[in-house]
């Protein structure tokens, strides 16, 4: 009777092993299938920036190309005037002068 029940066990445990090697064998293809999931996302938005890209730099060949004749085109005219960090102004960043709270 023991060694029927052993032998049950043994065939069980067999089984099992079994199972988590067919399991093992299929990991790898879990992982690339995830991991092309989470990255699709990415390339999604990189598609979208590079489109972005093209569009925003034919905009300005065409910007360019319409103001030669009034004098000279500076790609520099599109882009934002940076902030000012002086002391003076509102929304100034902190330094690490100005952060010291032991600096009065």
């Amino acid at each position: 009777m023991d060694r029927d029940f052993e032998l049950q066990a043994l065939q069980d445990i067999r089984r099992r092993i079994a199972a988590l090697e067919s399991l093992l064998d299929d990991l790898p293809e879990l992982f690339e299938s995830r991991f092309r999931q989470r990255l699709q996302p990415l390339l999604d938005q990189q598609q979208n920036l590079l489109h972005d890209n093209a569009v925003m730099r034919q905009q300005l060949l065409l910007r360019s190309d319409s103001r030669r004749g009034r004098g000279r085109f500076s790609p520099l005219r599109l882009l934002p005037r940076p902030l000012s960090l002086s002391g003076t102004d509102v929304g100034a960043l902190p330094t690490a002068v100005s952060a010291d709270p032991t600096r009065k």
